[in-house]
């Protein structure tokens, strides 16, 4: 009997094993799954109920532009960007300054042409200097490549007053009568009114036409030994000076360039060319050290300018 029972135990204790091993353990709670609520941003149809008007005509331009960009900012390594004023003449002069400059003119001429025995005198060299700047001040106007102040009527300002300035080399009567009207469409055109509607001219300036060197290279003279070249040969007049340095600088690198265009006296001559193109970067470098509030690069651009100024005079000053 007890080798019965003990065979029974054997027989028994696998199962007892398999048992334990199959037990089910307690389920586990989970939290359960949040509802979703139905919402504004969602959509059933985005195509049908989130898309509305007409496809725009040109978005595969636009997306043409965009991978454009994309591959030209990846084969420069950086930004697609091009920044403004690089180069023409928005790249030497800012149409800030072409706007104050004439608006200064305007205050100069109202002294220089006053009566005609002041005229006769030495008014008419004045006038000549100045509306010789008025004309290509506004001669560059009309071929700016951005948006400046009285733009539209650039092309004809710029032809009458050109052909003004020629005729005051010689103090007469006529010419006084012709500087009076000048001056009144000045003061018209300032003030905001349309004295040269109808009248037109080329876009592009004939500068031969436009201004003479001489009254040009005087204005240069009259800048540089006064006021500008003093102004960077000093830092604290370099500091405390700096937007009319500026300003300075601008109306510089845009006469060297004027000086050098075709037509205009021994613009034809390699050398003289080269100056010209010296007196512009000199002033180009003055810009920048402005900008940047670098006095020694500033000081070194003078440098460049009077060694400039004196080779060209040696053998062009007439």
């Amino acid at each position: 009997m007890r080798k019965i029972l003990i065979a029974a135990v054997i027989v028994a204790l696998p199962a007892l094993a398999l048992w334990g091993q199959t037990k089910v353990a307690k389920p586990v709670k989970r939290v359960q799954p949040p509802k979703m609520k139905s919402s504004d941003v969602f959509y059933a149809d985005a195509f049908k109920e989130a898309l509305v008007g007409e496809r725009p005509a040109d978005l595969g331009k636009v997306a043409a532009a965009a991978t454009a960009g994309g591959a030209a900012s990846a084969a420069t390594g950086g930004s697609s960007s091009v920044a403004a004023g690089g180069g023409g003449w928005s790249g030497l002069i800012s149409a800030g300054t072409i706007e104050d400059q004439i608006k200064g003119l305007k205050q100069q001429v109202d002294k220089d042409v006053t009566t005609l025995s002041d005229f006769k005198g030495k008014g008419h060299k004045l006038a000549r200097r100045d509306y010789s700047l008025l004309a290509m001040l506004f001669g560059i106007m009309s071929e700016y490549e951005g948006e400046v102040r009285w733009k539209k009527d650039s092309a004809a300002a710029r032809d009458a007053f050109g052909r003004s300035a020629a005729n005051f080399k010689v103090a007469t009567d006529a010419a006084f009568n012709e500087a009076k009207a000048r001056k009144q469409e000045l003061t018209e055109l300032v003030g905001g009114s349309t004295p040269f509607a109808g009248k037109s001219g080329d876009a592009k300036a004939n500068w031969a036409q436009v201004a003479g060197r001489a009254p040009l290279m005087q204005y240069l003279e009259m800048v540089w030994e006064p006021r500008l070249k003093p102004a960077i040969s000093d830092k604290g007049q370099f500091t405390a000076n700096s937007d009319k340095v500026l300003r300075d600088a601008e109306m510089f690198a845009a006469v060297a360039e004027v000086l050098s265009k075709e037509g205009m006296e021994d613009a034809d001559a390699a050398e003289y060319k080269a100056f010209c193109a010296k007196l512009r970067d000199g002033a180009k470098q003055i810009i920048s050290a402005v900008k940047q509030k670098d006095f020694n690069e500033a000081s070194k651009a003078g440098a460049t300018i009077g060694k400039a100024c004196t080779e060209c005079h040696e053998s062009y000053r007439s």
